[in-house]
């Protein structure tokens, strides 16, 4: 029987890969209004390809031959300006952790800067839900390393074989997970293809009000 569930934050509590395009779109159409040669659906895609967050965004537009630093200025700052204000959980998250926290011991486990992985944490109140909460930068060791998975257990006083991780990356939750001991639930709204490599999940899900009816099956 589990005794504690674990999860990721970007991806899989919130939808981080809409919040962040729509965002990027945001700042390209600055630049799309003195820089028309660009695509801007093509432009975001590299974005998100490269991995650009808000620090990356100037030498992103330099890497493209945007060289008028006022605009890429004026577009990081409609990237960055507000971030956190129209950040929202999925909206099922609340019920389902909710339902989960009188039966189980949770946590939260996210790769991360601090400044900004704390602040979604304060914003969506996370403390409210979670027994344990850990930032990598927080704890100088990062997803898919074991040792930020075996630590969370540490802290809950949980043994792996005890413990369920849910995430939507293969790449850091599953595999850390697996390193770790745990069993893995996939959190895969996009229905994405496990790529190759990687072994199968415990169970996928779609949503996370899957969860509570699905950890009744596997407790019996």
């Amino acid at each position: 029987m589990y005794r504690a569930i674990l999860f990721d934050l970007d991806d899989t509590l919130y939808d981080l890969r809409s919040y962040w395009r729509d965002r990027l779109r945001l700042a390209v159409d600055a630049v799309l209004a003195r820089e028309p040669r660009f695509d801007r659906e093509a432009l975001v895609q590299l974005a998100i390809a490269e991995r650009v967050y808000m620090e990356h965004w100037p030498d992103f537009m330099r890497r493209q031959g945007v060289a008028d630093e006022a605009l890429i200025a004026e577009a990081h700052d409609i990237y960055r300006r507000g971030w956190f204000e129209q950040l929202a959980l999925y909206d099922d998250t609340t019920h389902t952790l909710e339902a989960l926290r009188p039966r189980y011991k949770l946590g939260l486990v996210t790769n991360g800067p601090s400044r900004i992985q704390q602040s979604k944490i304060e914003r969506f109140r996370l403390a409210d839900y979670f027994d344990v909460l850990i930032v990598s930068e927080d704890v100088g060791v990062a997803k898919p390393d074991p040792a930020i998975f075996k630590l969370a257990l540490e802290r809950m006083q949980i043994d792996p074989a005890e413990a369920l991780f849910v995430g939507d990356s293969p790449e850091h939750d599953l595999r850390g997970a697996e390193a770790a001991g745990m069993a893995f639930i996939w959190m895969n709204p996009h229905r994405a293809e496990l790529p190759g490599g990687f072994a199968p999940p415990l169970a996928t899900i779609e949503r996370l009000a899957e969860l509570p009816p699905l950890l009744k099956e596997l407790d019996r």
